[in-house]
């Protein structure tokens, strides 16, 4: 009758280290994508910084344009439609 007991004490302990193991292995890998994951953010961060710059140099191109124009018309309806159009880089 003691066999059975100390089998099943075998079995409890063997479960009990993979549980441990288990823990373990959760803890690197949550680590592991932490690091992976602000790492692929600052990539996209980095990515999508020149378009930005991009965009917003096309904008105040637009907008000096539209002055000029406006200078030279002497009408302020296209500094209007200028600020209505607004670029914007989306994802």
């Amino acid at each position: 009758m003691n066999k059975p007991l100390s089998e099943k004490e075998k079995l409890l302990t063997m479960l009990t280290e993979i549980y441990d193991q288990l823990e373990e292995l959760e803890s690197v890998l949550e680590a592991s994508f932490s690091d992976l994951r602000s790492s692929l953010n600052q990539e996209e961060l980095e990515k999508l910084t020149i378009p930005v710059q991009k965009l917003s140099a096309i904008e105040n191109k637009i907008e000096n344009q539209s002055a000029t124009q406006d200078i030279l018309d002497g009408y302020s309806d296209n500094k209007q439609v200028a600020k209505a159009l607004k670029l914007e880089l989306g994802f």
